[in-house]
């Protein structure tokens, strides 16, 4: 493509951004909503409401739909991300371009401005042999057109710099969407049977590592805890379990020491400089948490569970996942794999998914003395 100033003028890269907002936007009401789906379904299970064939299957379905809508959840962030990315690229590209314009037609006299950038100096060559009265006239024109040809050499390769600004936004726009409508493709339809998972293994054949149906295995924008429960040791048990509905309880079990009460204290005086209650906060709750989800490695990474497969694995001390962090993160604490970073985003997730950290499923369940439950 060949731009032209009318081109660049009528750019509006404020648009994008708008455009890149309601992507994110369209991502977390999408997440939201399947996961609200997912946690009622496997609600009745834990009630024992809903049992045997039926309720397997109905909780492998929307283990399924979790796994295809955070296809499209992690595509439509990459589509925001798309649309902003270049925005501030554009804005200096048409800033650039209107300036020099602008600059050149404000003279006095004028230079003439053509749309592709060619500069000249009719109008003020004429003006010169009009009103001159110097002998030297034909080397004040002379120099009138060095200084246009100076502006046309400047203002051509602006266009140029724009046009490469904006092939990129547009080549990185078309990848996102052609990822978008492919992640959408994956959805299906709503109406067909997805087949209940196996629940034996062939004689001889170990069965492989479940990927948890519980709720908080989020494929979704917030985080996802499923990394798989860490015993003391640090390895992975590869399962959740636990049972009931997550109450309010008080804290039990050591408060944190080490590195670990110290990542803790930091990312708590955050949160609270933030505005949260420092009650909703609970030291031992988060420590828990760290234990059991990532066995206290802020490097830590799930390897196994629908979120690795659909390309964005759980990371750091508590486990979220890239789309998650960045909604829930800090300002100014943006590096998921930092332990202090990550904690702010699985509390802040935490306590707006179950109103504090002491609510948190897993959290109620060891306090309750039971299994730790992923979420």
């Amino acid at each position: 493509m060949t731009l032209s100033i009318p081109d660049v003028e009528n750019w509006k890269p404020e648009q994008l951004t708008a455009a890149g907002e309601q992507a994110g936007t369209m991502s977390q009401g999408l997440d939201t909503a399947v996961g609200k789906g997912s946690t009622q379904t496997k609600s009745l299970a834990d009630g024992n409401k809903w049992s045997g064939t039926a309720g397997a299957a109905a909780n492998a379905r929307m283990d399924t739909e979790k796994t295809r809508a955070s296809a499209v959840s992690a595509a439509l962030l990459e589509l925001k991300t798309a649309f902003t990315s270049q925005t501030q690229n554009l804005v200096e590209a048409k800033n650039k371009v209107i300036q020099l314009r602008d600059d050149a037609i404000n003279q006095a006299p004028p230079f003439d401005v053509q749309p592709n950038g060619t500069v000249n100096a009719t109008t003020r060559i004429a003006a010169l042999r009009e009103h001159s009265d110097k002998a030297n006239v034909e080397g004040l024109v002379f120099q009138e057109s060095l200084l246009a040809a100076s502006r046309t050499w400047e203002l051509t390769n602006a266009l140029k710099t724009a046009e490469t600004v904006a092939g990129q936004a547009k080549t990185q726009v078309d990848t996102a969407v052609g990822k978008l409508e492919q992640a959408f493709g994956g959805l299906g339809e709503p109406s067909a049977n997805v087949a209940p998972p196996a629940t034996t293994a062939p004689a001889g054949v170990s069965s492989p590592a479940p990927v948890s149906n519980n709720p908080s295995s989020h494929s979704s924008n917030k985080p996802n805890y499923a990394m798989g429960n860490h015993n003391n040791s640090g390895s992975y048990s590869g399962s959740h379990s636990g049972s009931g509905s997550p109450t309010s309880s008080a804290p039990t079990g050591p408060m944190p020491s080490g590195d670990m009460a110290k990542w803790i204290a930091e990312a708590k005086q955050k949160l609270i400089e933030m505005g949260y209650d420092p009650k909703d906060i609970d030291e031992r709750a988060i420590a828990t948490i760290i234990e059991h989800e990532s066995a206290g490695n802020p490097y830590a990474e799930n390897r196994w569970d629908s979120n690795w497969e659909a390309g964005h694995p759980s990371k750091g001390l508590m486990q979220t996942i890239d789309g998650t962090f960045n909604a829930y993160k800090a300002p100014g604490h943006d590096d998921i794999w930092n332990p202090v970073d990550n904690i702010i985003a699985g509390v802040r997730y935490s306590i707006d998914t179950y109103g504090s950290v002491n609510n948190v499923p897993g959290v109620v369940a060891v306090n309750s003395g039971g299994a730790y439950r992923g979420y």
